[in-house]
């Protein structure tokens, strides 16, 4: 049935849309004439950040001498997408033609300095972006989520879920409601140009939003003169990545672990039940649930048309577009429709007023992992029997999940009303801005997959931003070529998160899918968070020809998630540029840009949730019948509630900031037919919170503290060049490359400790924070007499003595006990060094190119392997850890090769926290290669092109994939693998 309402959502989908598309074509009117022409741009140019906000202020500007492009440019494939003077800009020529959905994934290695992890390719699921590093330890998803870059579209920030989304839950698997990826709900077919930020003096002008860098997207916000129609389409096949997969049995596990117990031994003692019946047909018979489970190969569409008109004091701009991205296995998906309408208007000479509003609807079917399941339940039936492997018990289960519900359903709205006046050298403006987004997710399980206990929750939340701002500025010329600028800027934002989830176990009829009746037993949610931001600001400018640049940013910025007696706090910025070619090498030809800069700035840092700024607080657990949390008491219970598991907060709590340093070169040579850009950067984040460990007596988990400082810094270099350039003949070549490498490290903890142990990772001062706590492995003792003796007593570990067939763990101390004291810090869980590269060859109308990323000085932990070797453990227990999904039945992507060690052994020989799972992940990837080909039309613009996406990777990793290692550095095996595929496109505009 699911797969019969893809097959109808393919066919009516596109239809409906071209039926939209000819309706707007049919009506749309001819454009208006005036004597206040607006201007054109081609709609592949990218505008630096310097002129993107002259541009946005004045979206009706006058016509260029050369007259006027289409947004489409027949050859636009073909020119070279570069923002002015800015290298970390996006060739939105390859986001156009790629089938990727989020823009997290149509950045990876497209820019110096940004890491993008990809943790599973299911459709529409999170994902992260680290700008230059990162600036908290990685516990947690939390902290991943505060070490995101902001998203400004037109201006507007993006808002993104709050911490609290994972505060009511005993793990943070997922966060509450849908846990879909906003960013990929982005129109991205109407996407003018992607930059990314990282100059610390533009940041600043953000404020704190952009503590952690910031990526601007601007979008098309009117019409430009030229073609006023557009439509383009894709279809795309993929199909798995990991090739062939070899399903096991439990005759194979069973033959697996025989080899851990010591010769002799009765196999079928130890053994859980599902392993000891040989003949037993569905779990010793021949495997086959991989043939349903990986649904490949799929077919996704992306189908998106535009139409505008008006030029002189009016414009607009109408588009729409739908797309799915089908995921390789357990029949997930994710499907978008996306409307944007941008108006412009010149009522009086001078003065603009221009509207923007943008709205998506997106929906995706989940995967029915037994983890992601239970972790939503926070319930755990009896783990002693996994899913059979075979067709027969594979399809009984299948069957069970027929009788589930889980929907789940995002809508966003964002847009801007603002007014921009210029008169002379005065310039003026307000706007007001706003953004969206409703979370919707009702899920249901019915007791027959439970031990006759069923499950139902039903989230609703939303995410809501407002901001009203203004600017004031004046440019004063001064002889000589001088210029002085002021800008005064002012604005307010309020923040609001509301949730209300729901949710209820053993119900009385499984037909019943809702909280609403059927007789389940409650637990009720409810929270809000609001938070109110102001600022302002003076920026002064000064430019003298086009010798040197300077300015200086001076900010006032407060915030209610700060305490009140720190609630405000001023912080500067400033930055130089200076032209050595235009001032002192203008007749050197060769040379056709020489420039060195700098800049520096303090940046605020907003707190990841209220709870710091309302002081002395308590959240404690397990004190009510049902053993769930009580979240957020605020000062009551306060001698009834201990534990408090979330911490303590105290008063002082200030501001976190971040000094953020920047120097570097810009240059070009041979009249720009080669670049080469330089820079050297210091980001050193101060005054964060972390919670510190206190005595066990207190009855808290810890006390939040500040005074940690983090510090990254490193080297960027991107590279482009025009090696072969004959227009005559047609001939053209390409290519650019882009590397980074970043060195973090703990600069100071609160206290001047030197270190502590925060959740089983260590921080200590001059390391860095994202490094592996663990025992170091030498391998295993073949015999009694391998163990070391000391004082006439053999080695011990938590007082049981080794014995042969088990660890051989480095005793650093020299104590002869293997304690946490001998726990070294290796490897990285981020890598420290990343990069692209991309070439593209060019013939008359064809053109061909590919693209590479990597990423280097990576390790990963292999939980994945430890889950298969610490089998005894782990069958004893009722975890996340001890579960067994379908995939358990899979073999290839753990090692083989690790020591035997004994089975039976009291020292817990597999135990996780050990450099036995460490891997290296340094990987290599071909991430596209494109053939295109502009159709030669008399009046139409038509561009049709091939891609073939994910192609392959070089990496010694031993798992599925390099890049689905999580945000900690854990390999669990639950990502599912990206897929590979293949698109055909076409773009025309008339």
């Amino acid at each position: 049935m699911k797969n019969r309402r893809k097959t109808i959502r393919l066919i009516i989908y596109p239809v409906c849309t071209a039926c939209c598309f000819s309706m707007l074509y049919v009506g749309n009117a001819y454009g208006m004439r005036n004597k206040y022409p607006m201007s054109s741009a081609g709609s592949g140019e990218l505008v630096s950040v310097a002129k993107r906000g002259s541009l946005k202020k004045d979206s009706l500007r006058q016509d260029s001498a050369g007259g006027q492009k289409g947004w489409f440019s027949r050859y636009e494939a073909q020119k070279r997408n570069a923002a002015l003077g800015s290298p970390d800009s996006v060739a939105m020529m390859e986001v156009y033609r790629s089938p990727y959905i989020s823009l997290q994934q149509n950045l990876k290695g497209k820019v110096a300095g940004l890491y993008v992890q990809e943790p599973s390719g299911e459709p529409g699921t999170q994902q992260a972006m680290f700008l230059r590093g990162t600036s908290v330890p990685l516990f947690s998803k939390v902290d991943a989520m505060s070490t995101q870059p902001a998203v400004y579209i037109n201006g507007v920030p993006v808002i993104e879920n709050r911490a609290y989304s994972y505060s009511v839950k005993n793990n943070d698997v997922n966060p509450l409601g849908t846990a879909t990826n906003l960013l990929a709900g982005l129109h991205l077919a109407n996407i003018e140009s992607i930059e990314v930020i990282k100059d610390p003096y533009e940041l600043a002008k953000l404020g704190p939003l952009a503590a952690n860098g910031a990526i601007w997207i601007v979008t098309r916000d009117g019409y430009k003169g030229g073609p006023n129609v557009t439509v383009d389409a894709s279809l795309t096949a993929s199909m798995a990545s990991n090739g062939d997969v070899r399903m096991t049995n439990a005759n194979d596990e069973r033959n697996f672990r025989a080899g851990f117990y010591p010769e002799g031994t009765d196999l079928d003692r130890y053994l859980p039940a599902y392993l000891k019946d040989r003949t037993d047909p569905m779990f010793f018979g021949a495997p086959g649930w991989a043939e349903d489970y990986y649904n490949t190969p799929q077919l996704q569409y992306n189908v998106n048309a535009s139409v505008g008109g008006g030029k002189g004091i009016a414009n607009y701009l109408f588009s729409v577009g739908t797309a799915t991205n089908e995921g390789m296995a357990d029949n997930t998906d994710y499907s978008k429709y996306n409307i944007d309408f941008y108006l412009n208007m010149m009522p009086v000479k001078g003065l603009t007023v221009s509207t923007i509003l943008q709205a998506t609807k997106a929906s995706r079917s989940r995967n029915n992992t037994l983890r992601d399941r239970y972790a939503e339940m926070e319930y755990f039936p009896s783990l002693a029997t996994p899913v059979p492997p075979t067709t027969e018990g594979a399809g009984i289960y299948d069957s069970y999940l027929s009788g589930t519900d889980d929907k789940n359903d995002n809508m966003a709205i964002n847009g801007s009303l603002s007014l921009n006046y210029v008169w002379k050298a005065l310039r003026a403006g307000l706007s007001v801005k706003f953004d969206y987004e409703t979370d919707v997710r009702n899920a249901f399980w019915p007791s027959t997959m439970m031990e006759s206990m069923s499950y139902v929750s039903n989230y609703s939340g939303y995410n809501r931003r407002f901001i009203g701002d203004f600017h004031l500025g004046y440019d004063w010329d001064l002889e000589n070529g001088h210029r002085l600028s002021f800008d005064v800027k002012g604005s307010m934002d309020q923040d609001r998160y509301h949730y209300n989830y729901s949710k209820g176990y053993d119900g009385d009829d499984d037909n019943k899918h809702s909280t609403k009746g059927g007789g389940f037993e409650l637990f009720n949610f409810l929270d809000q968070e609001e938070v109110h931001f102001m600022n302002s600001s003076l920026d002064i400018a000064y430019r003298w020809k086009d010798y040197l640049s300077a300015g200086v940013v001076l900010r006032y910025d407060g915030a209610t998630t700060v305490q009140s007696n720190h609630r405000w706090l001023f912080t500067p910025a400033a930055q130089a540029q200076w032209s050595i070619k235009h001032s002192l090498l203008e007749n050197v030809s060769w040379l056709s840009r020489l420039d060195v800069f700098g800049s520096w700035a303090r940046i605020e840092r907003y707190l990841p949730s209220d709870r710091y700024g309302m002081g002395p607080q308590y959240t404690s657990e397990n004190i009510g019948w049902s053993g769930s949390w009580i979240s957020g008491s605020y000062n009551q219970y306060a001698t009834a509630t201990r534990p408090y598991t979330f911490g303590w907060v105290g008063f002082g709590v200030k501001w976190p900031y971040a000094d953020k340093a920047e120097v570097g070169m810009r240059s070009s040579w041979l009249k720009d037919r080669l670049t080469l850009d330089f820079a050297f950067y210091s980001n050193r984040d101060k005054d964060l919170l972390v919670r510190m460990p206190v005595a066990h007596e207190f009855g808290y988990t810890g006390q939040y503290k500040q005074g940690m400082e983090i510090t990254n810094r490193g080297v960027e270099l991107s590279l482009t060049g025009k090696l072969v350039e004959q227009p005559g003949d047609g001939w053209q070549w390409s290519v650019g490359a882009n590397f980074a490498f970043n060195h973090n490290e703990l600069s100071a903890l609160p206290g001047g400790l030197q270190q502590t142990e925060v959740d089983g990772r260590l921080l200590r001062v001059g390391e860095a924070v994202d490094r592996f706590y663990v025992l170091q492995n030498d391998g295993i003792y073949q015999s009694d007499a391998e163990v070391p003796v000391k004082d006439g007593k053999k080695m011990t570990v938590n007082g049981v003595e080794m014995k042969a067939g088990d660890p051989k763990w480095v005793d650093r101390n020299g104590d002869n006990k293997i304690t946490d004291e001998d726990k070294v810090l290796k490897g990285h869980s981020l890598p420290k060094y990343t990069g692209g590269f991309s070439t593209q060859l060019k013939f008359k109308r064809f053109d061909l190119g590919a693209s590479f990323f990597f990423a280097a000085g990576q390790s990963a932990m292999n939980y994945r392997a430890y889950q298969q070797y610490d089998f005894t453990t782990l069958d004893k227990g009722d975890n996340l850890a001890g579960v067994k999904e379908i995939f358990f039945w899979q073999s290839g992507n753990v090692p083989m090769d690790y020591p035997r060690y004994n089975a039976l052994s009291e020292v817990h020989p597999y135990r996780a926290d050990q450099d036995l799972y460490l891997e290296k992940v340094s990987y290599l990837k071909l991430r596209s290669v494109t053939l295109g080909y502009s159709v030669p039309t008399p009046k139409h613009d038509v561009y049709v092109y091939v891609s073939g996406n994910n192609l392959f990777t070089v990496s010694k990793f031993s798992g599925d994939d390099p890049e689905l290692v999580d945000f900690d550095g854990y390999y669990r095996g639950y990502g599912m693998g990206i897929p590979r595929s293949v698109t055909l496109g076409v773009r025309c505009s008339f």
